[in-house]
């Protein structure tokens, strides 16, 4: 759970102070009287539920999702079989190494992983006998990026001492080939092709290179051998959909509570951020998507972005013009285009089953100035949950559809978007000119 203020009153044996844990704790409980007070309506009242249409039909179809302790009961494999997926993907926390009991529970036991714990919950896992029935039965392909508590701790980073050993067992959970490039670097990035290569996966690793957090906000998520492959990938991408994925959100702006750092998200590195937005939007990728886990509820997240064209290119304009962005004399920006992310968390457990105080402690955080300024239309769900990406791009107007899936069979979020409106403008030129390092996004609701 990136959210440490959940893991900060859960975990009551590890380093972080204790007196520092109780202050945040009494501080965001006044936001909850403070709310309550005010007569807001909770945020945590799920999406109007839909029914998934018979008659739908898609050329590929992803499953994702993130959040899962091996010895608790998982209940998704089951539904997820029938959906028929051509992929699924662990977006994180495939399992708890530094949970040390059964269950993950207010009251559990935290430490480190060891490599040889690791390892068990990995073979726990791949035995579990709905995860097993899944792969037999549908046959998908199993992709994975993790995040800190398969990466061996909470919040873990770079100076994780067993990151090597943790980065093998990971690969072999997921049958990573001996030979694979991803066992001979580090990290566990990857790039892979579905649909024959018109869908592109690209899985990014925010925790081997990781710069530790008390190092102050001008750290790094990636390392400088990672945003090379990143970038090398992005500009050599021929897909029509480019999902890029991770373990913690790219969009919301949400680390602080009472100005105590208690999420993880790209926000706590605001230079590595706009490194990432303004190679995603202006490396002429067709359609963007983050995908993330690691919050225990799911959420869509839409930003509204552009980027300054560079001067010498003068003739771009009038293709801009011809797509009907145009520009005028004291504007060299290209017309905005829309940057999703859909994140899916909660495989087995989430904030709606964290205890009774959880929800009210989330709706106080979330309450916060700026915390929903990426969020659409109060597209949230805190209930356990996977995520689904149908991909439609063979009809007139290719698109594709998002599903958040619950626990109770229903679907709490359901919305479609053309290719059209997520592919940045500036792809009408970006093969032949030089790429602007002046974007910028801001939340839907901004």
């Amino acid at each position: 759970l990136s959210l440490s203020l959940s893991l900060s009153l859960h975990k009551t044996s590890t380093s972080k102070p204790v007196a520092m844990q109780r202050r945040m704790l009494f501080g965001l409980m006044v936001l909850v009287l403070f709310n309550n007070a005010r007569g807001e309506a909770s945020r945590n009242v799920s999406f109007p539920t839909t029914t998934l249409s018979s008659a739908a039909t898609a050329t590929t179809r992803l499953l994702f999702g993130s959040c899962n302790t091996a010895r608790m009961p998982q209940w998704a494999w089951d539904p997820m079989m029938k959906m028929a997926p051509d992929a699924w993907l662990w977006l994180g926390d495939s399992v708890y190494g530094d949970l040390n009991d059964t269950a993950y529970s207010l009251s559990a036991n935290w430490k480190a992983a060891t490599p040889g714990h690791l390892r068990r919950l990995y073979n726990i896992q791949k035995n579990n006998p709905g995860y097993v029935r899944f792969m037999r039965g549908t046959g998908a392909k199993i992709f994975g990026v993790w995040d800190d508590h398969d990466f061996g701790d909470d919040n873990a980073d770079s100076t994780y001492p067993h990151k090597v050993d943790s980065q093998r067992a990971f690969l072999d959970f997921l049958d990573e080939p001996k030979d694979s490039p991803r066992r001979k670097q580090n990290g566990v990035y990857s790039t892979h092709l579905l649909d024959n290569g018109r869908i592109r996966l690209i899985l990014l690793d925010v925790r081997y290179n990781r710069t530790p957090y008390s190092e102050g906000q001008d750290g790094d998520f990636l390392g400088e051998d990672q945003w090379k492959w990143f970038e090398s990938v992005l500009i050599s991408s021929q897909a029509e959909v480019n999902i890029i994925a991770g373990g913690i959100q790219f969009l919301p702006p949400r680390t602080t509570a009472l100005g105590i750092p208690i999420a993880e998200s790209w926000t706590r590195f605001p230079s590595a951020r706009e490194r990432l937005l303004n190679l995603v939007l202006s490396s002429g990728v067709r359609a963007p998507i983050f995908l993330s886990g690691d919050v225990h509820f799911a959420e869509i997240s839409e930003a509204v972005c552009s980027c300054q064209e560079p001067l010498e290119n003068e003739s771009n304009y009038a293709l801009a013009n011809e797509s009907g962005g145009g520009r005028t004399d004291d504007s060299k920006s290209t017309p905005e285009s829309t940057l999703l992310e859909f994140t899916s968390s909660g495989l087995t457990h989430s904030w709606k089953e964290d205890g009774w105080i959880m929800p009210s402690l989330l709706d106080a955080f979330l309450g916060l100035p700026g915390n929903l300024a990426y969020q659409k239309e109060g597209l949230m769900y805190v209930g356990m949950n996977f995520g689904e990406i149908e991909f439609r791009l063979d009809q007139e107007t290719p698109s594709i559809v998002v599903r958040i899936h619950g626990k109770d069979s229903k679907i709490h979020m359901s919305r479609t978007y053309s290719l059209d409106m997520l592919t940045p403008p500036s792809i009408i030129t970006q093969r032949s000119r030089q790429r602007s390092n002046d974007c910028s996004c801001r939340g839907v609701n901004e």
